[in-house]
């Protein structure tokens, strides 16, 4: 079904608005994977193509009002914040994330940025170095304890070189606050001690720690660290998902996510994804 749009090339699927898809917003409550997999079917069932130079597409969905709901209030009244899942370390595949926001979006300025850095571990095919159940659910965690890139080399040196690479967009006033997801406190302390430009948002994720743990806790409160729970898995878009959607020769490079709310009211104006999907050899 979809072999006519990816052409065997590597690809970039923008989603648009997803809250202007009707059969989207009666999913409301959905795991961020399935929300993830029905906005990709939906975009590939209403798609355009363009061409990338030197041999990637651009999928889009026809119809969308993104540009219009981002530019229906003045860039002071809106909050436009993102989140960027990154499952191996890849300096190129993080600029082209961010860059690849701003041109989305169509504006110079986010609000926020939080990276989800989750380097896969050797041998593990679903990116949560087998903490996880088939159903998505933790096993056996222990209380108050966070476990980050267990098993991968060097994750917090090469955190550290992404992090660094997004402090120029800081420090360019392309990016207001930067936030980083799901690190332990002495992982979080490292970062913290090697940055120029602090994180200054902390995301736990509860089903995998079903309390904040008391270290971390205290660290983001002696730094001003606001200290925030998500529910999104360690890798948003899995093997056994990309099957389900056809796309078994593809892997997923980086996925980000973004939302659009309006200041004043608290309203969430748009939300979408951007998802580079590449091409195995």
């Amino acid at each position: 079904m979809l072999s006519h749009l990816l052409k065997d090339t590597s690809v970039i699927v923008s989603t648009g608005n997803v809250l202007n898809v009707s059969e989207l917003r009666k999913k409301a409550g959905q795991k961020p994977t399935d929300e993830l997999t029905d906005c990709l079917r939906s975009t590939f069932g209403e798609a355009e193509v363009a061409d990338l130079p030197p041999n990637r597409r651009l999928i889009t969905r026809r119809n969308n009002d993104l540009l219009e709901k981002v530019k229906e209030h003045p860039r002071a009244d809106i909050k436009i914040g993102a989140k960027i899942f990154l499952n191996r370390f890849s300096e190129p595949a993080l600029t082209e994330a961010v860059e690849k926001l701003f041109e989305t979006l169509n504006v110079s300025y986010l609000d926020n940025l939080i990276l989800a850095y989750h380097p896969t571990a050797p041998g593990s095919s679903n990116g949560t170095n087998g903490d996880t159940q088939p159903d998505g659910q933790e096993s056996e965690v222990r209380e108050g304890v966070i476990e980050w890139a267990v098993g991968s080399d060097n994750a917090v040196g090469n955190l550290k070189k992404l992090w660094a690479l997004l402090e120029r967009y800081a420090g360019d006033g392309k990016i207001g606050q930067l936030g980083i997801a799901d690190l332990d406190a002495d992982s979080l302390k490292e970062l913290y001690d090697a940055s120029t430009v602090h994180p200054s948002i902390a995301q736990i994720n509860l089903a995998a720690c079903c309390v904040v743990p008391p270290q971390l806790q205290a660290y983001c409160n002696q730094n001003e660290i606001q200290l925030l729970t998500h529910s999104d898995p360690q890798e948003l878009l899995p093997r056994e998902v990309l099957n389900e959607l056809e796309l078994a020769s593809y892997g997923a490079g980086w996925t980000s996510r973004y939302q659009v709310h309006i200041k004043c009211r608290g309203v969430l104006a748009a939300k979408g994804f951007i998802v580079s999907l590449d091409r195995s050899n």
